[in-house]
């Protein structure tokens, strides 16, 4: 018995099993640390990498911003020019301009509206004559009338009633389709001078012309400015 439990013998940790183990746990710890400073070195660059191109796109978003309300603004604001200085009807033909005679204007094109001009002409029968008498005569022809040869004529008292009403309609057009205006629909003393005019069947403000007068409309041409407010 004795001889058997002489021959049973128990395992030893040497000195040298226990240096290799804390060698093995060292390099893996180490190991370990240099792929953390790997990738935290990764991540870094990534977070440079985003943060460049966060950067990027906010100064190419900002640029383009600007002058996209440069250009809004400056459209916003657009000159078209008028139709002269002298009150000529050459001079404003010179210039381009046309005659709108709804307005009675000289007008640039781009504050001209051919559709509103054709409809109020259709709707009226409104003659214009070299007198203040209207006499047939006197009268004379439509296309004389949309060339703009005379700046000074005389038509039907209705037509200051229609001319107003054009007029404000057309504001209200060229606003809700951002459209230039001539510089006459902006005059405050002729938006009151109409109210008077569209208003006096009800406060009878005009007292010269009170029946049973004979109140011919006189007409008188206007040179304008075009422009986008």
């Amino acid at each position: 018995m004795s001889a058997k439990r002489d021959s049973i013998q128990k395992p030893s940790f040497d000195d040298s099993d226990d240096g290799s183990g804390m060698t093995l746990l060292h390099e893996h710890m180490k190991d370990s640390m240099t792929a953390r400073r790997r990738g935290l070195r990764a991540s870094s660059w990534l977070l440079k990498l985003f943060l460049g191109a966060v950067a990027l796109i906010c100064s190419v978003s900002i640029v383009y911003t600007a002058a996209g309300v440069h250009r809004l603004s400056s459209v916003a604001t657009a000159d078209y020019g008028d139709c002269g200085q002298s009150e000529t009807v050459e001079e404003a033909r010179e210039k381009g301009c046309v005659f709108d005679p709804m307005s009675w204007i000289w007008v640039r094109p781009e504050c001209y509206d051919a559709e509103l001009v054709a409809e109020f002409m259709n709707r009226t029968d409104f003659s214009w004559h070299t007198e203040p008498k209207l006499k047939p005569e006197t009268k004379l022809g439509m296309d004389v009338i949309f060339r703009g040869d005379h700046p000074k004529l005389f038509t039907q008292k209705d037509y200051h009633t229609v001319h107003c009403f054009y007029m404000m309609k057309k504001m209200h057009k060229a606003i809700l389709e951002h459209r230039p205006i001539d510089s006459y629909l902006t005059e405050w003393h002729h938006t009151n001078h109409c109210g008077m005019v569209m208003l006096n069947d009800i406060l009878h403000e005009d007292t010269d012309c009170a029946a049973p007068k004979i109140c011919p409309t006189w007409v008188r041409a206007t040179w304008t400015a075009c422009r986008r407010y």
